[in-house]
């Protein structure tokens, strides 16, 4: 299909228009002007009637990518018989066998409960109230560049962007950020500094007796898709062993088979005392959950942390369909083998196009940093190419100012692979060539 200028998408902009006259800027950031209107799989129609390949995956939140049979069937029969009844006062089939399956993957096999939520971020403000109310102390540690949500106890926690903060009031007290050390940085560095911050503090402002937990992404993903240093893991785990804190981790994006296993921290053999989950554990529905120890969970009573619509039939039934599909024998195997293959493809077209920087990532969770003449970052060089990219019929977006994102549905096919990377290439070689306008800035914002 040829791929016309965004400005005669007429359907698309019509929609925009009506769009910015009636919701506020508040939850949007712009990449392109995209009305999706059909997503089947791995590929996305918009209401112009052009396709696209999606190496986006609805922000990590449709990981079997659109329509999957198995989820499409779980949801009509479910919606034939009850969408949703209050689950603060009834119980309901679909979310007492998810729970099950959850508990059950639980990593080494711990024995475990969770509490439903919508979204990720609620499932954060979970995370602060369950590990207060679990260890009856109120200070929360969390580190520099993370992102953890939209709602305020999850914007407190977030330090990826000051835009989450800004002219909103103070943010929730008893929040400390501290440095976050990535993979790829000096082995040696890693473990003479890594923790040495947060011991300094415990000696001398932040006791560490009055520290409830740690809450961290194994893997930062709008921070720019990048996996933590496995020496800064280990000894975070001595450090809160050490003083009784809680070590919770942040799955919202990388969770449910998207590294290759069902969360990412089991790529760093670590245990665990909650785990936070949202996007794709509803597969496409909205859903959240706060995963952890049994008598962790257990410390929050009712109504602390309860929702009408949490753990309702509809969100449950999906997930429940999403989460045998991915439960199938070799499925993960397949999400490390494409992850492989996308990042060994990166590897030769950064043989050809000297701005590509590093390649990282785990499993299906892969960033690429965009690289300027000099060397440094290169913000608007990464918008262009994301932008051309779209124009030609692939959906992808950039994180952290130059790192491209590339998430696509577990399910995608390697001849859409192959046909996505190509669209990325030739989108690069027109960047480098100097034929993608200033103009394409105005539709593409991002963070």
């Amino acid at each position: 299909m040829e791929y016309q200028d965004p400005k005669t998408l007429t359907k698309d902009r019509a929609m925009i228009e009506r769009y910015d006259a009636v919701i506020g800027p508040g939850g949007h950031l712009i990449y392109f002007p995209l009305v999706v209107e059909r997503y089947e799989g791995a590929i996305i129609t918009d209401i112009d009637g052009n396709e696209y390949i999606d190496f986006l995956s609805s922000a990590s939140s449709m990981n079997l990518g659109g329509g999957h049979p198995a989820v499409m069937e779980a949801v009509r029969k479910q919606a034939e018989e009850v969408t949703q009844y209050a689950t603060a006062y009834t119980f309901n089939v679909p979310m007492v066998e998810y729970a099950e399956r959850l508990t059950s993957v639980y990593p080494g096999g711990v024995k475990a409960k969770l509490l439903y939520g919508h979204c990720g971020s609620d499932a954060n403000d979970g995370a602060i109230k369950i590990s207060r109310a679990y260890t009856g102390r109120d200070k929360i540690i969390t580190f520099i560049n993370g992102y953890h949500g939209g709602t305020f106890g999850a914007s407190s926690l977030t330090t990826v962007t000051s835009r989450m903060q800004s002219g909103v009031g103070p943010m929730l007290p008893g929040i400390f950020s501290f440095p976050f050390f990535h993979d790829g940085m000096d082995d040696d560095y890693v473990e003479k500094n890594c923790v040495k911050q947060i011991r300094e503090a415990f000696s001398t402002y932040l006791p560490a007796r009055e520290v409830a937990a740690i809450i961290i992404e194994p893997i930062q993903g709008d921070g720019g898709m990048l996996p933590a240093h496995p020496i800064f893991m280990k000894m975070l785990l001595e450090l809160y062993e050490e003083n009784g804190i809680l070590l919770i981790v942040e799955e919202v994006q990388q969770a449910m088979g998207r590294t290759g296993k069902w969360f990412s921290i089991e790529n760093y053999g670590i245990v665990p005392d909650g785990i936070i989950l949202g996007k794709s554990v509803g597969a496409g529905f909205p859903l959240s959950a706060f995963l952890g120890r049994a008598e962790i969970v257990d410390s929050l009573q009712a109504p602390a942390h309860g929702f009408t619509f949490a753990g309702n039939h509809m969100s449950c039934a999906a997930g429940l369909a999403a989460f045998d599909v991915m439960n199938e024998p070799g499925f993960f195997e397949e999400v490390i083998a494409k992850g492989e293959y996308i990042k060994g493809k990166f590897a030769k077209l950064k043989e050809r196009h000297r701005l590509i920087g590093d390649i990282r990532g785990i499993g299906m969770s892969i960033g690429v940093e965009v690289l300027g003449e000099d060397g440094a970052p290169d913000a608007t060089g990464t918008s262009k190419i994301c932008y051309r990219a779209y124009e030609k019929g692939l959906i992808m977006i950039s994180l952290a100012g130059n790192v491209l994102r590339i998430q696509p549905p577990l399910i995608i096919t390697y001849e859409e692979i192959d046909k996505g990377l190509a669209i990325i290439d030739e989108a690069i070689s027109e960047y480098e060539a100097g034929r993608i306008p200033d103009e394409v800035l105005e539709n593409c914002a991002g963070w």
